[in-house]
């Protein structure tokens, strides 16, 4: 009598074992691509905004929604939504004296949802005086609370 082929069980169990751990890596690796093609969107969107503030600055002497930081100016130096900040208006209304925006027509929130934020006095390393635009990453965590996974672009370098 002649006996049937088959697979065993212990065959079966190894063979769904291995396409279950090459799944589970497949998973981790698009996990990590899309944290990296998010990191890369928000930098390329900071370096962008960046951009538009300086030209704003240049032209009007006026960081967006403040007064210029003069010696012993007073005011809030943060921002926390760039919508009507003066960078995508396409007319000045007057408070932008020598206005020739707009100055950035892209997002103002980040790949994860969050506006994205200007500071003219950021803590960095030490030191109160940096002035950035940037992300609160993909925690979300944010205003004044500085950690690890904030994407900052720097103004004054």
């Amino acid at each position: 009598m002649k006996q049937k082929e088959a697979f065993t069980l212990v065959e079966i169990t190894i063979v769904v074992a291995i396409v279950g751990l090459l799944g589970a890596l497949a998973v981790l690796n698009m996990t990590k691509a899309r944290r990296t093609s998010r990191d890369k969107t928000a930098i390329t969107e900071l370096e962008l905004l960046s951009t538009g503030i300086l030209q704003l600055a240049w032209d009007t002497g006026r960081w967006p929604n403040m007064a210029w930081r003069d010696e012993g100016a007073s005011g809030v130096n943060e921002i926390w939504s760039f919508i009507g900040s003066g960078l995508e208006k396409n007319t000045t209304d007057g408070i932008y004296e020598g206005w020739e925006g707009p100055y950035y027509e892209g997002s103002y929130t980040d790949p994860w949802g969050n506006p994205y934020f200007f500071d003219s006095d950021y803590r960095y390393e030490g030191r109160n005086d940096r002035i950035v635009v940037g992300s609160f990453g993909p925690n979300g965590v944010g205003r004044n609370i500085y950690d690890e996974d904030n994407i900052l672009v720097f103004l004054d370098d």
